[in-house]
């Protein structure tokens, strides 16, 4: 996600903790690439277009504007799938990466892709071992550079990401995207903001209800 050639990364977390812990650890990412600024050349400085939301997917009417979609989708209810699937064959992303075969995620769920590879993978600091699929689009088409892909009658706002072609940004993602696009300074500003408050928040309290004895 901090690949400097990554134009836009954005991920949602649906428990707060969890997004909570990621913002953290992002924090002192984006403190480190503000003291690269001044000791390395540009090409070899972290990358800095990332953000995270504590949020809902579903929310979104599509996965524009991002070109590689993941999802660590262990124990994704099959509602969740097929909502998902929908989501993504409404949109322009050319690549799934995910934890389910196609038996699954193409003949069950219906998502329209075809299986690129597949490897056995492990997560840092985890006794877990799962196989991760990657899928690319099927049919997909190259856009000729210099067209938008968006659709006359859709009311998605087109993102601008450089030397590539304008592609179609979902109303959900718009936000984060005008985000990471202000710069390095700002988006530390916002993450730091983001964690201050969530710090200040403090734990939920919970009613407890007497026992009867």
């Amino acid at each position: 996600a901090q690949n400097p050639g990554v134009e836009f990364s954005f991920g949602i977390e649906m428990e707060h903790v969890r997004n909570m812990l990621g913002l953290h650890n992002l924090l002192h990412v984006l403190k480190e690439a503000q003291d690269e600024v001044s000791t390395n050349v540009e090409e070899n400085r972290i990358g800095t277009r990332c953000f995270l939301k504590h949020g809902n997917i579903l929310e979104a009417k599509s996965m524009d504007p991002f070109t590689h979609v993941f999802m660590f989708d262990i124990g994704f209810p099959p509602t969740l799938f097929k909502k998902l699937a929908q989501m993504f064959n409404r949109s322009k992303s050319p690549y799934l990466i995910c934890f389910h075969g196609p038996k699954l995620m193409i003949d069950r769920y219906g998502f329209k892709v075809e299986l690129l590879v597949q490897t056995p993978t492990n997560m840092h600091g985890s006794s877990e071992v799962h196989t991760g699929y990657v899928y690319k689009r099927k049919g997909m088409r190259k856009p000729r550079a210099g067209l938008a892909v968006i659709e006359e009658d859709s009311d998605e706002e087109v993102c601008n990401t450089g030397d590539l072609p304008d592609v179609p940004c979902d109303p959900y993602f718009r936000e984060p995207w005008q985000i990471v696009r202000r710069g390095l300074d700002s988006l530390t500003e916002v993450v730091a903001e983001q964690v201050q408050n969530d710090l200040g928040s403090g734990r939920p309290k919970r009613n407890r209800k007497p026992v009867q004895r």
